[in-house]
């Protein structure tokens, strides 16, 4: 657990002086003062949206309060958005350089992606500013060896043996630059946990999930009761493609501590990609009632609802969801499509397209929303021609998306285009990883209407056999033809 107890010194342990002294002195601004307070109280409250809220205003009022861009960087860092807070961070550090809990955030920051180089200058200055601490000496030393850079990490160690003495620890770290540089991730895990885990973070930066995943497995069992290793391990399987592991490594981590918002977020991914529908509104269920105030989890229960046909709970969720984090455009117009899609459920199609266009004015560049209108006005053989200019868009910027494809197929076909129409249905098949009916009742559709009766009938058989159970398939099976 002493990861655990970092972490909360990290996020809480710099609270008082920012509060305190930095903010109270760099600006006599009421309305600042009040910002502030308001967004340490939200973030005590574990309400990450208005917490964003208040620091952002700070920052657009005073573009130089560093201790609000540290806020912003340590939410961010919760929210597993490292990009977004290293940029956040940075800032704070180009406006006080001397704030060791900033320099110590961006330590952390560059050992979740592994960017060694980086890491080292910034140990370098937190040696000047802390120079009695002996860890920082050794995570010098430790990223340099990593980074590959073998004599400069013994000059390291042979600095903390003249500052600090001889320990088992320092003899342990130089046996490892004796080691054979081409031995394998599991022969340098033998003696401690420590450097494989940072090793398997260098190589997280560079992409390389499959060894990060070799040496992380090889440690696994010594660090069930660390629930940020757990996270880190799900985020590994994850990238690998292995979901049914990173999930249980998720839910591991959550059992340990339920302080880890962007793992919970994880879970529910992961189990919407699964189908494990029910099994999401129980998670669901159990994230809102430590975080009731985040949108995007009110979406996941409404999501998961909609797919279990509980459509009228689905859309109280809905509506509180587009009552918070109103300013993120991105997430309302997912959230806007989903109420869209449940709307046509309910057979409320003048109030489901009011949805769906409310959700393109807000986020007018997602596809995905262009292509499940496209369909819908489709469906309802209506607007035919923005049905194909919307589709048309969203196939020229996702031509290797199967729905997609299978889509632009649907609407040309409503369109009598068949030919083109045939292209899309084929290449919408050749990218499914599977066989689905749906796309090959609308390839048979299709080939009847090009004048290929007889192979129609197979691909309106193989969707059959594939689990359609369509009476509508079945009469045109039956009938030997297209039937509207």
């Amino acid at each position: 657990m002493k990861l655990a107890v970092v972490l909360w010194l990290m996020l809480f342990g710099a609270l008082y002086t920012n509060a305190q002294l930095k903010v109270l002195s760099a600006t006599d601004s009421t309305t600042i003062k009040q910002l502030f307070f308001a967004g340490l109280r939200d973030k005590l409250n574990d309400d990450y949206s208005r917490e964003n809220i208040s620091f952002s205003k700070i920052v657009a009022l005073d573009p130089n309060n560093d201790a609000a861009y540290y806020e912003l960087a340590l939410l961010k860092y919760r929210l597993d958005r490292i990009p977004d807070a290293e940029i956040d961070i940075k800032r704070a550090i180009s406006l006080n350089k001397t704030n060791p809990w900033y320099l110590k955030l961006l330590a952390e920051l560059y050992k979740r992606n592994g960017n060694m180089k980086a890491l080292v200058p910034v140990f370098d200055q937190l040696i000047v500013l802390l120079p009695e601490e002996q860890s920082y000496y050794f995570d010098r030393s430790n990223a340099l060896l990593i980074a590959g850079k073998k004599q400069e990490a013994l000059q390291g160690y042979q600095l903390i043996e003249q500052k600090f003495g001889s320990s088992p620890a320092l003899d342990q770290a130089r046996g490892r630059i004796n080691e054979d540089s081409n031995s394998s991730p599991a022969v340098n895990q033998q003696t401690d946990n420590t450097e494989p885990l940072a090793l398997a973070t260098a190589y997280i930066g560079k992409k390389d999930f499959a060894n990060a995943a070799k040496i992380l497995t090889g440690i696994a069992d010594a660090r069930q009761e660390d629930p940020l290793f757990l996270a880190l391990y799900g985020d590994v399987l994850f990238e690998t493609g292995d979901l049914p592991a990173a999930l249980t490594a998720y839910k591991k981590a959550l059992r340990l501590t339920d302080q880890l918002y962007g793992v919970w977020e994880k879970v529910l991914n992961i189990q919407i990609l699964l189908g494990q529908y029910k099994e999401m509104i129980v998670m669901g269920d159990a994230a809102l009632a430590i975080y009731p105030n985040q949108a995007i989890l009110n979406y996941y229960m409404a999501f998961a609802l909609h797919r279990e046909v509980q459509n009228n709970t689905a859309l109280t969720y809905i509506r509180t969801a587009l009552q918070l984090d109103g300013e993120n455009k991105a997430l309302q117009a997912l959230i806007f499509a989903l109420q869209a899609e449940i709307l046509i459920d309910e057979h409320k199609l003048a109030a489901a397209e009011v949805s769906f266009n409310k959700a393109l004015e807000l986020d007018p560049g997602n596809y995905l929303i262009m292509n499940n209108y496209a369909y819908y006005l489709a469906l309802r053989n209506e607007q035919m021609n923005r049905a194909e200019s919307l589709i048309a868009t969203a196939a020229k910027a996702l031509p290797e998306d199967a729905s997609v494809a299978d889509t632009y197929a649907f609407v040309l076909f409503k369109r009598a285009k068949y030919e083109d129409a045939k292209v899309w249905i084929e290449r919408a098949l050749k990218n499914n990883a599977v066989d689905n009916s749906v796309y090959l009742e609308h390839y048979g559709d299709i080939l009847f209407f090009l004048g290929e009766q007889q192979q129609a009938m197979i691909q309106w058989q193989k969707s059959l056999d594939a689990g359609n159970g369509s009476p509508l398939l079945k009469r045109k099976i039956n009938e030997k033809k297209y039937i509207k």
